[in-house]
């Protein structure tokens, strides 16, 4: 029988955190990017194919912090990486509204894509490793939900306010707000040394980074595995409300962000309670093959009940699909240096996560259809699905 999860005094505050972290960042940026698109496409400013590169530029600029950011935390800590995240994203979303040609969009979603790993995954599991040396999956699974809540509320408050107040004002107001939560998150993370947490893991020592992890076919394979399932989760929330706007109305198309983001947060923690008995390699494995049945089930679904069905089926392992890799790569290879193994992992899921939607957008473009592109990414789930199986034996 598995032992409780007790979770106290400084390590339940450093969850609490982590959650609020998570809220901002999957609501306003990670689920944000679907609103985005719909509002930049909506009158024929710019086209698909335009903000979906855009989008990957936010992510191939999330290249250079997801792989410091780690080490950044193991080594100084997670204040100042929190505030510097804040600032830039802050600073993005405000641009958004100003932006009136694409060079400055661009722009715009490059410096909330450096400062992104510095709230979302990345970020968060490095605080979490420094404080679970047990039950690190469990915290991160909670620290997570806040994701479900930031995409259950956050883009549907975003597509309403746009309705009635503007873009420009909306995403002036949101980014203020962004900045005020992560400036008061890195004041607590000054104050509160994670050293003095309970369950510590070793304190860090090697301060250069080691690519003997680069040639173990364990990490290629989690690492493989986990890209594709990134890219495919990605490359169909940056287009959702466009893709099921064509189906239904916008607002119902919006709401939809919300199914998704409740169902992650069920699933979230029942795959955190199942990793505790399950191997992680097999629930992983299963999660990329429900993504990509809910993915093809949305391509056909031609009512609203059925797109409800399949948002539901499709947003029960978003929050595996994030909360996984990092379970994957601490058990693979310990906690010693977590922060710059993930990061190096990290690379490759940033790197996927930026060119799926820009595949889907290109497919969109080519055919004006979102068809081809979701079932590209159903199939993408199937060999992820078969090779994080696989790297079980």
């Amino acid at each position: 029988m598995a032992s409780k999860v007790k979770i106290k005094g400084l390590d339940l505050k450093i969850v609490i955190a982590c959650f609020v972290m998570a809220t901002v960042a999957w609501g306003a940026v990670f689920y944000g990017h679907s609103v985005y698109l719909e509002s930049f496409t909506r009158f024929g400013t710019w086209t698909t194919q335009q903000i979906a590169s855009a989008i990957l530029i936010f992510w191939i600029s999330s290249l250079p912090g997801t792989l410091f950011v780690g080490y950044l935390i193991d080594s100084k800590g997670p204040s100042s990486v929190v505030l510097l995240g804040g600032i830039c994203i802050g600073l993005g979303l405000i641009g958004l509204g100003q932006a009136d040609k694409l060079w400055k969009i661009f722009i715009c979603y490059g410096l909330m894509g450096f400062a992104y790993p510095a709230i979302g995954a990345a970020g968060i599991s490095a605080i979490l490793a420094q404080c679970f040396s047990k039950n690190f999956g469990f915290a991160l699974g909670l620290a997570l939900t806040g994701a479900s809540l930031g995409g259950a509320v956050i883009p549907v408050c975003t597509l309403l306010f746009i309705g009635v107040y503007g873009f420009k004002t909306t995403t002036f107001v949101l980014g203020l707000l962004v900045s005020v939560i992560l400036f008061c998150l890195a004041l607590f993370f000054k104050y509160q040394s994670l050293q003095g947490s309970s369950k510590r893991i070793l304190k860090f020592k090697n301060k250069s980074f080691s690519l003997d992890i680069l040639r173990t076919s364990l990490f290629w394979k989690i690492t493989i595995a986990a890209a594709l399932g990134l890219g495919g989760q990605v490359g169909f929330l940056a287009h959702q409300i466009p893709i099921i706007a064509g189906k239904v109305d916008e607002l119902s198309a919006a709401l939809t962000v919300s199914v998704v983001a409740i169902s992650a947060a069920i699933g979230r923690i029942l795959i955190a309670v199942a990793s505790r008995s399950i191997s992680v390699n097999r629930l992983a494995a299963a999660s990329y093959f429900v993504q990509g049945v809910g993915v093809a089930s949305i391509s056909f679904a031609e009512t609203f009940p059925m797109v409800i069905i399949a948002c539901s089926i499709t947003g029960f392992v978003v929050g595996g699909i994030v909360m996984l890799p990092p379970i994957l790569i601490r058990n693979a290879f310990g906690s010693v240096s977590y922060g710059k193994n993930y990061a190096m992992t990290n690379v490759i899921l940033y790197t996927f996560a930026g060119v799926s939607p820009w595949l889907v957008g290109l497919a969109y473009a080519s055919t004006n259809s979102y068809v081809f592109g979701l079932l590209g990414i159903a199939f993408s789930q199937i060999i992820a699905a078969l090779l994080i199986f696989k790297s079980t034996n």
